[in-house]
């Protein structure tokens, strides 16, 4: 009983609204930041700006110190869409303009778009990804942001997703270029789907909180030269560990 009701609890909380729409979908261009200074970010004029609250992303996940239990399956209904890529700045973006959905403790998101890390934004026991790559969703009915981070490694074969589009990284920032290929975000996931989950918020400013974190427990594996091409372009996008204070993570079995 004390777990159903705990799980209940869990469940209520990590599904709070959040009001951006989602995480480096656009670059904010009248306020400046950084990844040379994220301990300024708090003290930005932007409206509403959280990046200064006690429930903030990303955090370290320690495995000794979850709450383990039966999660909620990830219902994945992602499908190939044409390659929309942007450089905003701090990342290189791919949109999503209407296909690919993630079902979640029986509430719709769609998928907006994903983006990457070098390194890591999570730490699991203390230790960093060369990449990260952060799958974001937003519902349709209250607009709460539902955000999947997949840890990636190298020293795998090269992914035939990530070659459609590495080689065509835009040359111009902040414009968007629509490629003929297309991409599924299915290949960018590892075989196994078990997760931690907590709530947190935004890695960017305003770092609005109250977002679902789901983080994968098995990395993605590609191969070393194509986490290198990612790093020649972006090695230093991460927002620093930040505490986990009195926030309980689930992990799923």
């Amino acid at each position: 009983m004390t777990s159903k009701i705990l799980l209940a609890s869990f469940l209520l909380f990590a599904l709070v609204s959040c009001n951006k729409d989602s995480e480096e979908i656009e670059p904010d261009s009248e306020v400046h930041w950084d990844y040379e200074s994220p301990a300024t970010w708090g003290t930005l004029a932007l409206p509403n700006n959280q990046c200064a609250g006690l429930i903030q992303t990303p955090i370290n996940i320690e495995s000794t110190n979850t709450i383990k239990s039966v999660l909620p399956e990830l219902g994945l209904n992602y499908a190939s869409f044409p390659i929309n890529i942007i450089d905003n700045g701090h990342t290189i973006q791919i949109n999503n303009k209407g296909t690919s959905s993630l079902k979640y403790n029986k509430q719709e998101y769609a998928l907006a778009q994903f983006h990457f890390h070098s390194h890591s934004e999570h730490t699991i026991d203390g230790k960093s990804a060369p990449m990260e790559i952060h799958f974001v969703h937003k519902n349709s009915t209250d607009g709460s942001l539902l955000v999947i981070g997949v840890l990636v490694e190298g020293g795998g074969v090269a992914n035939s997703s990530i070659a459609s589009y590495i080689e065509s990284f835009p040359t111009v920032m902040e414009k968007e270029s629509s490629l003929s290929k297309t991409i599924n975000p299915l290949d960018l996931l590892p075989a196994s789907k078990k997760y931690f989950n907590y709530t947190g918020s935004l890695t960017t400013p305003p770092c609005s909180q109250g977002l679902n974190w789901i983080v994968l427990k098995e990395k993605l594996k590609i191969s070393t030269e194509q986490i290198s091409k990612f790093e020649a372009k972006y090695n230093h996008n991460y927002r620093p560990i930040l505490p986990v204070g009195s926030r309980t993570i689930f992990e799923s079995i």
